[in-house]
């Protein structure tokens, strides 16, 4: 059992973080081999085609999703489609370190949206371990991955904070602050469920993850 504990405020229905969290193995955080990758890439490639991806059940339940947030998703791509659109066009994932190169795979085979943090960062931001899922407060500021600075929020975003810290942008942007190093203690992770995406696609894809960050 995770021991965090996510508070769930006034958000849209249906839609829910699922926490878990993977203490690093005795051995180090298992590596991929560019063969593995290169194998379930193209597992991936056989498996479906672009036309066929946009039409898959969990695909379009984040389209739909980011629609309902005013995000036009053909723009800006839910997560785990970007991920197998990548794929099936020919390019490669990108190598991060040896957890984000586990968890974007298994998200690209799963399509489903994984958000993961550093976990000894995001206990640190004094939420004592509650998570908070809610609407953003005008004015916050959030400091993504890949971005320059600061935005601030206007109120309509999902978030997800820790104490008085936005962490995350549900379900597709996560924090420069709690960002996987690569060698973390623990890792936590949100496995994004949204109207339209099943229980049970949601377990199959914690069982997943687990099982490749555990080997």
């Amino acid at each position: 059992m995770s021991e965090w504990e996510l508070l769930r405020h006034h958000s849209i229905e249906g839609a829910l973080p699922h926490i878990i969290q993977v203490e690093r193995p005795a051995s180090g955080w298992p590596q991929l081999s560019d063969s593995e990758i290169a194998e379930r890439e193209q597992a991936i490639r056989e498996s479906t085609t672009l036309e066929d991806l946009r039409n898959e059940p969990n695909v379009r339940a984040y389209r739909d999703y980011y629609w309902s947030l005013g995000i036009d998703p053909t723009k800006k791509r839910p997560s785990a489609e970007a991920l197998a659109r990548r794929i099936l066009q020919g390019k490669p994932l990108p190598r991060i370190n040896p957890i984000v190169d586990i968890y974007i795979l298994v998200s690209a085979e799963q399509l489903i949206a994984f958000g993961g943090y550093n976990g000894p960062a995001l206990a640190s931001l004094g939420g004592n371990h509650r998570i908070n899922f809610r609407p953003a407060k005008p004015g916050e500021e959030f400091l993504g991955i890949g971005m320059k600075e600061t935005m601030s929020l206007s109120g309509k975003e999902q978030v997800l904070a820790s104490g008085d810290t936005v962490f995350a942008l549900f379900p597709y942007r996560d924090s420069w602050q709690t960002r996987i190093r690569g060698d973390d203690e623990f890792a936590v992770f949100m496995l994004e469920q949204v109207p339209g995406i099943s229980l049970e696609s949601i377990s199959a894809a914690e069982t997943a993850l687990r099982a490749q960050l555990n080997r």
